[in-house]
């Protein structure tokens, strides 16, 4: 995996960034079409969003069909000889570089989306750890895909 460590982790920031559009799509959706509260209806700040909250459990959905995507991209590209070590190598390596983007990027630096610890991992609960699970199984789902479908 070491010489395809750039672009798993490529591959891996591409599918963070489509799930993280993906889900401000779909926030915009529920205001506009839904007349679901943007932040700045409610009068609320922009963690405490009704758009943001109504959007909540479709979120490991969103992760279900991207990343194992993303995932049979990257393993069609490396065509590893072990594909179980791969998946297995890859499942954590994404699983942790997740986690820490999510702690940098959403609880760590101030911005108007920013959660608290609490927010994030606590209120955020059971949809942050079936996030974490879906992350982590992605390369599995997509390595089954390769071998058995494609």
């Amino acid at each position: 995996m070491n010489k395809n460590i750039l672009l798993s982790l490529s591959l891996l920031i591409a599918s963070y960034f489509v799930v993280t559009f993906v889900g401000f799509i779909h926030m915009i959706i529920l205001n506009r079409c839904f007349s679901v509260p943007s932040a700045k209806q409610a009068g609320v700040p922009m963690s405490k969003s009704p758009a943001y909250h109504a959007s909540i459990p479709y979120h490991p959905v969103y992760n279900l069909l991207i990343f194992p995507c993303f995932a049979l991209i990257y393993l069609i590209q490396v065509n590893p000889v072990n594909l179980w070590h791969e998946m297995l190598v890859t499942g954590i390596t994404w699983a942790v570089v997740s986690i820490i983007i999510d702690y940098i990027g959403w609880v760590a630096i101030p911005h108007a989306w920013r959660l608290t610890y609490k927010e994030f991992y606590i209120d955020y609960q059971p949809w942050i750890t079936f996030i974490y699970i879906i992350i982590f199984s992605s390369p599995f789902i997509a390595g089954i895909i390769l071998h058995y479908i494609l």
